[in-house]
């Protein structure tokens, strides 16, 4: 969450008597500066995040509390971003404990985790980009549409589980690192138990729905229809200690720190003599 306090004392004391004035051009500066300091923040994540853009911006709100605060705040679901991961953070209890985890019959917990392959190369890190391509070059092998949705003999999207395949070859694993997964170099990449990464691809066609779970309509007013590509992996409490599902590390962005630091140095800068000038025409 981002809060500048901003001494507005001087302005204050050069404007006695105007209070009226003084309260509306004070009110508009927190408005003005809230949009400015959004829309740094928003230019920023664009620019520096791929993967997680849409994660972070989802997760991004700027809301009024009363007549003269305003507030930019980021939630609980994006903060990892914010604040980083540390180098081989165990994700395993994190996984656990969504409310999508189930109880199996020996009373182990598991989730069943997706990975999209369905990604642009803005919303994907370049390691992602290999998969996908690796995978868009399998389709048209198989001349199975990438992109464009496939329909039936009456004309409608078809839905649920299109095709399912195996890539067993490809990507190779070129070097040391994320995104280049276990295994020697020249190896598909694969997974801590000599798995392919894209072992076991699937591709669906679902209806889209929003977050409250209501069916979303095109243009024309039918149900919306998206194409996914996905692989599945097991998240058990079995694998505990294995280390099978440690994260890499990511470095701390401090979007909001940054912006926050922005937001003073925008309002010393430009916003501060706009406030005088107002409350002058306003006498």
């Amino acid at each position: 969450m981002i809060f500048v306090n901003i001494d507005m004392g001087d302005l204050l004391s050069m404007s006695r008597g105007f209070d009226s004035a003084v309260k509306k051009a004070m009110s508009d500066a927190a408005r003005d500066l809230t949009v400015q300091t959004h829309a740094h923040i928003v230019e920023e994540v664009n620019s520096k995040l791929h993967s997680t853009r849409e994660k972070f911006l989802e997760n991004l709100t700027m809301k009024q509390v009363d007549a003269d605060t305003w507030v930019i705040e980021l939630a609980k679901g994006a903060m990892f971003i914010e604040e980083g991961i540390k180098p081989n953070m165990d994700m395993l209890d994190g996984l656990l404990k969504s409310s999508k985890a189930k109880t199996a019959k020996d009373g182990s917990r598991y989730i069943v985790v997706p990975f999209e392959h369905k990604k642009g190369p803005t919303q994907s890190t370049p390691a992602q980009q290999t998969l996908t391509k690796t995978v868009r070059a399998a389709m048209a092998q198989k001349k199975i549409p990438y992109g464009g949705l496939e329909t039936g003999a009456n004309g409608k999207p078809k839905l649920g589980l299109l095709h399912s395949f195996d890539i067993m070859h490809g990507p190779p694993k070129t070097g040391q690192g994320v995104g280049q997964g276990h295994g020697p170099v020249g190896a598909p990449k694969q997974g801590p138990t000599g798995i392919p990464f894209l072992q076991g691809v699937r591709v669906y066609q679902n209806v889209v729905k929003d977050k409250a779970g209501k069916v979303v309509k095109d243009k024309k007013g039918n149900d919306k229809v998206a194409k996914s590509i996905v692989t599945f992996r097991i998240a058990s409490s079995k694998m505990k200690g294995q280390g099978r599902w440690v994260h890499p590390g990511l470095t701390a962005k401090k979007f909001l720190d940054e912006a926050a630091k922005w937001a003073l140095e925008t309002f010393e800068n430009e916003i501060r003599d706009k406030i005088l000038i107002s409350v002058v025409n306003g006498i």
